[in-house]
């Protein structure tokens, strides 16, 4: 598995989330089966707005990459190996009411002279549309779906007008009274805000259609599972670098303390982390699967003291058969 590390980003901890190490690698479209076609093209997309999205689901199919290559590369258009058909579907036209007071120069003596002040009470409506665009793969050859997925957007616009003005008695302004809820006619929605929508719609297919490269954190253990941890400074040497950034340092440390205690599941899942990290799931699955071992023999152990093992686990797992499906699609004609 290619496995970039984020240098100058490795590492780096947000202060809400369990230190780790932070790295990017590549990941398989949410539908699996879009991985058998490289060779594909846009077909028509119904509704309002329809030739939007079609013309930026066109372009999203010519941009896709994958480590800097061109995902699809159309043999022949007239014969392609499937083709994207869709449609735009306005989901809810909505309205909000609001007013609102503020305090206004109404009368000038000259240009940035102010004669009289007022307050100017507004009436407000921004108006809310809702789109859904649905996009299908079809085979071919055999001219059937192969899966349909579905993606939403919303777009907003807002008019203001005075609609009173009052003596400035120093009263409190802003918002004045309850925002009204309104609902309107699907079928009388803006087609200028239908349009704005739908490219937002259109861009999440992205995540659908080919493999992408993801952002992932490696998490280590924190706290010592065992009393060998616990009784070396150096595990909390190399818990305090890793919050710090320093991935190279956390990581020699690791496997220092690997070696001196090969049967310390934090110690071992920590150094798989670094594997991992480094682009290495085979080295990384192993250190976690025996880790998570260790871990299961500890008797009364928190279940939220080992969590990072078994969800590292299921994340390698899930990373390393994410890459045997993208190394499968191009070996058989993909990027």
């Amino acid at each position: 598995m290619k496995r970039l590390l984020v240098l100058g980003l490795a590492g780096l901890v947000a202060a809400c989330q369990t230190p780790g190490y932070d790295y990017s690698g590549r990941a398989a479209p949410n539908y699996p089966a879009a991985l058998d076609y490289t060779d594909v093209v846009t077909g028509r997309f119904d509704g309002p707005a329809g030739d939007v999205a079609e013309a930026g689901f066109d372009a999203l199919i010519r941009s896709a990459e994958l480590e800097g290559r061109p995902w699809f590369i159309v043999m022949d258009p007239d014969r392609p190996q499937g083709r994207y058909t869709g449609g735009v579907a306005v989901m809810s036209y909505r309205g909000e009411v609001r007013r609102e007071t503020e305090r206004r120069c109404v009368e000038y003596d000259a240009p940035f002279d102010c004669e009289r002040r007022a307050v100017v009470e507004s009436e407000c409506l921004k108006e809310i549309v809702d789109v859904e665009v649905t996009a299908t793969l079809v085979d071919i050859a055999s001219n059937r779906p192969v899966f349909t997925s579905a993606k939403g957007a919303t777009t907003e616009r807002e008019d203001c007008y005075d609609v009173g003005e009052y003596p400035d008695t120093d009263q409190p302004t802003g918002t004045a009274g309850s925002t009204i809820h309104e609902t309107y006619n699907p079928y009388d929605a803006p087609y200028g805000m239908i349009r704005d929508a739908v490219p937002e719609a259109v861009r999440l297919f992205r995540f659908d259609i080919a493999p992408y490269i993801a952002n992932f954190r490696a998490e280590i253990v924190t706290k010592p599972l065992t009393g060998e941890e616990k009784g070396d400074g150096r595990f909390a040497a190399a818990v305090k670098a890793t919050r710090q950034g320093n991935f190279l340092g956390a990581c020699a440390q690791w496997d220092e303390l690997a070696a001196a205690y090969p049967n310390a599941p934090g110690i071992l899942h920590n150094q798989g982390a670094c594997a991992e990290a480094r682009g290495n799931l085979p080295e990384a699955h192993s250190q976690y699967a025996r880790a998570a071992e260790l871990a299961r023999a500890i008797p009364l152990l928190k279940e939220k003291d080992a969590k990072p093992i078994f969800d590292a686990l299921e994340r390698v797992n899930r990373g390393r058969y994410d890459n045997s499906l993208i190394d499968r699609a191009k070996d058989t004609g993909g990027s």
